[in-house]
């Protein structure tokens, strides 16, 4: 049973997490389909504009395909195949098919059915899950699943649900029936949902969109308002909504579908009374009270354009919150990150870390004290309330005092090579480095002067105020010693280590940028640049080039993340450019 249920999950996360895109400048068009999505769907996923997703395919590099990773799963499940009863190899098989499809953009329309119009909806009715999809060639989905099938020797029919034609799927353990897959055609869209003992007829002709629910998605608004406040391009969403998701782990709605399914699915268990202890209303407003604080995680895209050679989007993931008691909190840490962190076409590599230490301790107390004071009845939080009061965060403020004024530090590499040894054949060295570490201090001098105290070696180091640099190269260790100057500087309210033209020019350029709270952690990553030098190192060390390399960077791209925290929420958004062959 276990080998079942890790090909079923591994087999929907690869057909639903992956990639969660959309075009660009698209206002939201309201779809008719979400007439069919229950107002209480914990989960929703979707691609609500048509997306060309063949030409997408076509740019796509391996590594944001995950072919390696289904690779290593096909492996690994047909060494067992012996071992696997007729409903794994049946997931398997559609593993298979999937991976198979990924070669070229051809194979995937031929396999799946889609064309460059594709629009997807992922969500649940009640606990059941619901995937569908507007195709251009319903009958070869059709096609990849009777097959899947047949290979594996399962059992499926054609039946009707309400008048409406389905195919049943009889997935079964050692003889005995676990639920029926079950695929509807009702014109382009092809439905697949399940039918288990837990759900009741009602909620399968909602899962098959042969029935509207009682409220829909549609009536809610949440869709139009998701997209507003998020400032994303309403052409591709997904939430996760934790009001609801609590709501029924304590059973605060007993004839919500979602609980009643629950219900039967501990009672099938044998646990109907698991939940208990939080299905009390002591419990159920507790949590209710904490979920509406947190009440989703909301995901889509701001911005896509795709063409034959390239593809750029730009894709935000909020973690929503009122609270505004502890998002200011988090907010007070915002720190400085440099103008040179904050675009992927900057180096190989940039890393910015904002971080007001001052207020590192006051946000960690702050955030404890919200929880150790909270009026809760609950148990279960009230247990957890007592254990939290047995550790007092007030020695942080010890620890975090050496950082003085510290507001944020980063490092980015601009250029960079490397060479064979002269004297030692096979083993390399830097032969070119560009690269810049930054600490922005609101007193940078007073910072630096602390810090020389803690080393020794560094105490006759003195950086004139007016940014002049000193070069420190007699400080590097003998195996680390580069060609080129290295040096230290005062820029303003910034300490600026760097050799090279590139980092020279942006640590100049930090003598104007005042420290001020602008972010919090930026990233940024240029493949195109690295898997050469990686292949180059391994060429020269006489080592083959490691197979995870292209598996994990493809043939290159450029991503930007910015991570920060707003009066909305905690908030990711990702940048990634990928052009095709480069």
């Amino acid at each position: 049973m276990k080998k079942l249920l890790l090909a079923t999950v591994t087999g929907a996360a690869i057909a639903s997490g992956a990639y969660v895109v959309s075009q660009q400048e698209k206002g939201y068009t309201p779809l008719t389909q979400l007439d069919y999505v229950p107002a209480d769907s914990i989960f929703f996923w979707s691609q609500l504009e048509s997306l060309p997703y063949l030409s997408y395919l076509d740019v796509l590099p391996e590594a944001f395909k995950n072919t390696y990773q289904v690779n290593v799963f096909m492996e690994e499940m047909k060494a067992q195949e012996a071992e696997l009863d007729k409903s794994a190899l049946f997931f398997l098989n559609l593993v298979e098919q999937y991976a198979k499809s990924l070669e070229s953009s051809t194979s995937f329309a031929n396999i799946w059915g889609a064309d460059n119009e594709l629009k997807m909806l992922a969500y649940s009715v009640g606990l059941l899950p619901v995937m569908r999809a507007e195709l251009g060639n319903v009958n070869a989905f059709q096609k990849t699943l009777t097959e899947a099938a047949d290979k594996a020797g399962i059992a499926y029919q054609q039946s009707d649900v309400d008048g409406i034609p389905v195919t049943k799927f009889t997935i079964d353990h050692e003889g005995q029936k676990v639920f029926d897959l079950v695929l509807s055609v009702q014109g382009k869209w092809v439905t697949l949902t399940a039918d288990t003992p837990f759900n009741s007829p009602e909620d399968l002709q909602v899962a098959l969109a042969i029935t509207k629910p009682v409220n829909s998605l549609n009536s809610t608004g949440k869709v139009e308002r998701y997209i507003k406040d998020y400032q994303l391009d309403g052409a591709s969403l997904g939430y996760l909504d934790n009001k609801l998701l609590v709501d029924a782990l304590t059973a605060k709605d007993p004839q919500s579908s979602t609980t009643k399914m629950l219900d039967n699915i501990l009672a099938l268990s044998g646990s109907p009374n698991a939940l208990d202890m939080v299905r009390n209303e002591a419990c159920q407003k507790d949590f209710s009270d904490m979920a509406n604080k947190w009440p989703a995680v909301i995901s889509g895209t701001k911005s896509f354009d795709i063409s034959a050679n390239q593809a750029n989007f730009e894709v935000s993931t909020i973690v929503a919150s009122t609270d505004q008691k502890i998002l200011t909190a988090i907010s007070n840490l915002r720190g400085f990150v440099p103008a040179h962190t904050q675009n992927a076409d900057k180096g190989l590599v940039t890393f910015g870390l904002g971080l007001n230490a001052a207020q590192l301790s006051p946000t960690v107390n702050t955030i404890w004290a919200a929880f150790s004071s909270a009026e809760f009845s609950c148990q279960p939080l009230l247990m957890a309330q007592a254990q939290s009061k047995e550790t007092n965060p007030a020695m942080l403020a010890m620890a975090t005092g050496m950082l003085g004024s510290m507001q944020g530090v980063s490092f980015s590499i601009f250029d960079i090579d490397i060479a064979e040894k002269a004297d030692q054949p096979g083993a390399v060295e830097l032969s070119k480095l560009d690269g810049l570490a930054t600490i922005s201090a609101n007193d940078a001098t007073a910072l630096f002067n602390m810090a020389k105290s803690f080393s020794p070696e560094f105490s006759s180091i003195n950086l004139p105020e007016d940014g002049t640099p000193v070069e420190v190269n007699d400080f590097l260790p003998p195996d680390y010693q580069l060609d080129k100057p290295l040096y230290f500087a005062l820029k303003g309210q910034h300490i600026a280590l760097y050799t090279g033209e590139e980092a020279e020019k942006h640590a100049n350029a930090l003598a104007s940028q005042a420290v001020e709270a602008n972010g919090m952690i930026t990233f940024g990553l240029d493949t195109k640049q690295l898997v050469p030098l990686i292949e180059k190192g391994s060429k020269l060390a006489g080592e083959e080039v490691p197979e995870e390399l292209h598996n994990l960077f493809g043939d290159g791209y450029q991503m930007h993340m910015v991570f920060d925290a707003n009066n909305q929420g905690l908030t990711t958004d990702v940048k990634i450019n990928i052009k095709k062959g480069s």
